[in-house]
């Protein structure tokens, strides 16, 4: 038995990467789906915490061969057999690269072949990644209905561990959902579960939610206790995911009790852990947080040294995710500090590296921010840029509650451009949507009689349906049954 494999590296999930960045090649006659299963759990078992019950990394090491070559369908069988369990680890795998929408199509593919053979152990373990896979996507929702299923699949089954996991994944979906009542005896019974077979990896995971909850809840005396356990059950298991995810958690707790020294080092802790691990979500959380530390203390060389080096970091180790959630930290770090001219640069180049990495949301909130500064700096035409950016991306997303909400705040903008009579047609075209998505739209009309009215000279040139496709970005209203382009919006 021997250390971890790769030990002392700059990274120690070393073997990961070089499968990420591996090609793909067809199976060959010699290498049978049955050896691939081997592979994948000779591979887990190289990243056990207890090093008496690892393999030797020569022997780890030659996962780095083999892995990339398991495809789902052998290349000498039927293209129609697939095995459910390869389906199911390659999920994993996507998971670990990032790779959510991919993911959940491999497990949508295993879920159905574990159906098709009544396989209740699989459709309980495909039930519980969809959990994790959703929440993590942002759809909490879904994330807790995956979540009860698979809790009432492993009951069923006599599966304790099975049910622990659910109950921490449905217990972190209430909490998202800020329904902390209900996820506190959720997390608890998982604790206990944990703890009754010696699960430490699971155990700090769950003490870290609860002491999070616990922050939320004005019990932070309790917290620290909670988190303070959390740090020493994960450090003892050897898993530093979880100490990062507790430290970055105690360091909120010293936030929230105005400690602000110490919650300034914890979160550099939990971030230098963080790096070393690849946790990029990690690594961008300590950063925004810290950050806004230093900007409430007035330290605004030291928070700008932050946000550069934090960019650096990501350019140099292709962190695109990191170095989007930075370029944003530093046009908001500009904003504050009310340069709005360089504020732009590093905004326009955030948003549009989160729409190349599929992060729908976070564009449109680095779109809104943009749509701040362009207002202070009264150009007009660059905010109704980005007010149409927005309510693109929303419309293409089909959250036509959020196109009605966005077309409302145009409306605003038009009005301070002294654009009247563009700003009611919008007002009318986000009434007509929230109309049609069944949602309250009385209040907008007090909003809609107090525009000034003008008389539109410039248009009278033009046919009835040209004025509106001048004014109204893909409308579809009740009396007019056409998409109406906009001039604006691509980016």
């Amino acid at each position: 038995m021997g250390d971890l494999p790769y030990q002392g590296t700059s990274a120690d999930y070393a073997i990961m990467a070089k499968i990420f960045e591996s090609t793909l090649p067809q199976v060959d006659g010699a290498s049978r789906l049955s050896d691939c299963l081997q592979v994948w759990d000779l591979m887990i078992r190289c990243w056990n915490s207890e090093p008496e019950q690892r393999p030797t990394a020569k022997m780890c090491k030659t996962t780095v061969t083999y892995l990339p070559r398991c495809t789902p369908t052998p290349a000498n069988a039927d293209h129609q057999i697939r095995r459910a369990e390869l389906l199911e680890n390659l999920s994993d795998l996507e998971i670990w690269k990032g790779s959510l929408g991919k993911s959940l199509v491999y497990l949508e593919e295993a879920l159905l072949l574990y159906q098709g053979e009544a396989d209740s152990r699989g459709i309980a373990s495909i039930l519980q990644k969809q959990a994790v896979a959703a929440f993590r996507h942002e759809d909490y929702d879904k994330a807790r209905e995956k979540a009860i299923a698979a809790l009432e699949l492993f009951k069923n089954l006599n599966n304790p561990l099975g049910v622990a996991d659910a109950s921490l994944w449905l217990g972190r979906s209430l909490a998202t959902q800020r329904k902390f009542y209900e996820a506190l005896p959720v997390l608890e019974e998982s604790l206990s579960i944990y703890r009754m077979h010696e699960n430490d990896v699971g155990a700090a995971h769950c003490l870290e939610r609860i002491g999070a909850i616990q922050t939320v809840c004005s019990e932070k005396e309790k917290a620290l206790l909670t988190l303070d356990e959390a740090v020493t059950v994960a450090s003892r298991s050897g898993d530093r995911l979880g100490v990062a995810r507790a430290l970055r958690s105690l360091a909120r707790v010293h936030e929230c009790l105005g400690d602000f020294a110490k919650a300034t080092t914890t979160y550099s802790e939990a971030s230098r852990i963080a790096r070393s691990i690849g946790w990029e979500l990690g690594m961008l959380n300590c950063l925004g947080l810290t950050v806004s530390i230093k900007m409430r203390l007035g330290d605004y060389c030291e928070a700008e040294d932050l946000i550069r080096g934090s960019i650096s970091i990501a350019q140099q180790g292709g962190l695109r995710r990191l170095q989007a959630a930075s370029l944003w930290e530093l046009g908001k770090y500009f904003q504050k500090r009310s340069k709005l001219n360089e504020a732009t640069a590093p905004l326009e180049e955030s948003c549009l590296l989160y729409q190349k990495l599929s992060f729908q949301d976070m564009a449109k909130r680095v779109a809104s921010t943009l749509v701040e500064v362009k207002s202070s700096q009264g150009d007009w035409n660059r905010t109704l840029f980005w007010h149409d950016h927005i309510i693109a991306m929303c419309r293409s997303q089909r959250k036509y509650k959020e196109v009605a909400d966005h077309l409302e705040l145009k409306s605003r903008t038009l009005v301070k451009a002294q654009r009247y009579d563009e700003a009611a047609l919008h007002l009318e075209a986000a009434i007509v949507t929230y109309q049609e998505n069944k949602s309250s739209w009385d209040w907008e009309l007090r909003k809609l009689c107090a525009i000034p009215k003008t008389v539109m000279k410039w248009e009278r040139r033009l046919p009835y349906m040209k004025k509106l496709q001048r004014r109204l970005p893909h409308l579809v209203t009740a009396s007019l049954k056409l998409p109406i382009p906009t001039g604006h919006g691509e980016f």
